[in-house]
């Protein structure tokens, strides 16, 4: 009872947040009003000494080609230079790079003179700073659903322009191949037909090895979009029917925040990562989150609102709550959980509004920020959104090699943590999505490993900034066995011994 009385008032108080919101695209810039005390929980934070992960992957991003190319737009070098100055310190452990292959055809044929300045920005920037890529195709016209077939000249050119990044460029940081984005929807080319796909991986894999990547590039998959449990035949059966061609499982999750906050997100995709061959790597491919739950009905009509009026939002996929704080401590939420349920990174959807145009005038937002924007949709546009804090900070001090250990909370809900070691140095990673109370942890399970931390802080109005960098808001601190942790609500505290 009393969870749902404090659920029921924590609603209350955020729609008459939401509908205070002014009618532009982000919120006020307005430092928001001082909150009223709030009650305080007790629970214990017990770090464990089981090894989820020994060789985490890490969190990253989906960085493609710009769309808006095709009405004239150009990122100018000032852009790049923000672009790279920005990624540098979000610190991607990998990146997903989506393309059409037809944009790089002359008459059926790969072709080398095509406009390729982004793709080259792009894996450049990559393999420069030795981030591995998934490199793959929409995939249209990879098959035909009605026909049943697989155009096989489309592989082969297809791994003809990955043989050239490769060889020719020298972007050695592809080492995956996305063929077709999330085959199981109704939206995808293949339809939802699994023996179809299976078919045209066989065929990809095939056209990869002919070109010589065989040792050098792998399968990632089965890319399948995923609400529920209903679907881990696509992982079952690309395990026992693709075998060793394909390198990393994947999947992809939209959940709802209610989803996410009652973790019931953690216990969906468990079933998904059962289903994968328990040797090998497993990500979420794509993560954002959609208000798709009766729970979230609040949310997503005020989502709507705003897409409405926000003139350069495509209201049929637009995601305006990455405008909020609140989107970063529900993002951090679903990652922890990721990581709790053995997968190793997750890629955010997405990194840049100005990447992916929906319809004629209007983007997808979702993005960190829109690097265009003082050129075509207002100085505010181009501003860094809170939630790339939050995924920084998860990027930035749970990098590629660490090792994620098992952590438990008890006696509060809403309160997830993250907790692991890099090259011998811990982190700890604590997030309270409960927007009504503050929680206090009783620390279990240190050891004189946990000195000389820094301490980071990710809380509304709480930001600690040095220009675009966040700094710690304190140093050379330590924890110990029954030390209390305060979380003060929708915020995110991280402790690392990690510059």
């Amino acid at each position: 009872m009393e969870n749902a009385m404090n659920l029921c008032l924590c609603r209350l108080w955020w729609l008459s947040v939401l509908l205070s919101l002014p009618a532009t695209c982000a919120n006020s810039g307005a430092s928001p009003s001082p909150r009223p005390s709030v009650p305080v929980r007790q629970g214990t934070l017990i770090l464990g000494s089981r090894i989820l992960d020994d060789a985490y992957m890490g969190c990253g991003v989906q960085w493609d080609p710009y769309d808006v190319h095709g009405d004239g737009g150009r990122l100018s070098a000032a852009d790049r230079i923000r672009l790279e100055k920005r990624l540098d310190y979000l610190s991607p452990r990998i990146i997903r790079v989506m393309v059409s292959i037809g944009s790089y055809l002359t008459d059926g044929r790969f072709d080398p003179a095509s406009d390729m300045e982004d793709l080259h920005m792009i894996l450049g920037y990559c393999t420069g700073r030795s981030i591995p890529v998934v490199f793959g195709d929409w995939g249209g016209g990879f098959v035909d659903v009605a026909a049943k077939t697989v155009d096989e000249n489309r592989m082969e050119q297809s791994a003809k322009l990955v043989r050239y990044l490769l060889e020719d460029c020298g972007y050695t940081c592809i080492r995956y191949f996305n063929m077709v984005n999330e085959p199981n929807g109704s939206w995808s080319s293949t339809q939802g037909d699994c023996d179809l796909w299976v078919r045209a991986a066989r065929a990809m894999h095939a056209s990869l090895r002919r070109c010589g990547l065989g040792d050098r590039v792998t399968l990632v998959g089965p890319d399948a979009a995923v609400w529920t449990t209903a679907e881990t035949h696509w992982v079952s059966r690309t395990a026992d029917e693709l075998g060793d061609a394909v390198g990393l499982y994947d999947i992809h999750t939209y959940p709802s925040k209610a989803e996410i906050n009652a973790g019931e997100y953690g216990e969906m995709i468990a079933a998904y990562r059962a289903a994968a061959p328990a040797e090998r790597r497993m990500i979420m491919g794509e993560i954002g989150i959609k208000f798709i739950d009766e729970r979230d009905a609040a949310y997503a009509a005020e989502n709507e609102r705003r897409a409405a009026r926000c003139p350069y939002a495509s209201p049929a996929d637009s995601q305006m709550s990455v405008f909020d704080h609140m989107y970063g401590t529900d993002m951090a939420d679903a990652i922890m959980q990721t990581a709790a349920n053995g997968y190793s990174g997750c890629i955010v959807w997405m990194l840049d509004d100005a990447m992916h145009v929906n319809e004629p005038g209007r983007l997808k937002i979702w993005g960190f920020w829109n690097i265009l924007g003082e050129e075509r949709y207002g100085a505010s546009a181009e501003r860094i959104r809170p939630w790339y804090y939050a995924v920084a900070l998860l990027n930035r001090y749970f990098p590629a090699g660490s090792q994620i250990l098992e952590s438990t909370v008890r006696g509060v809900p809403g309160v997830r943590t993250m907790w692991g070691r890099s090259d011998g140095k811990p982190t700890l990673a604590i997030v309270n999505t409960n927007r009504d109370r503050a929680v206090e942890l009783t620390l279990e399970g240190a050891d004189s490993s946990l000195a000389g931390l820094d301490r980071y802080l990710y809380a509304e109005g709480g930001l600690k900034l040095d220009e675009e960098r966040l700094l710690p808001v304190d140093e050379r601190i330590a924890l110990r066995s029954g030390d209390r942790i305060r979380i003060d609500p929708g915020s995110m505290v991280v402790y690392t011994a990690l510059e």
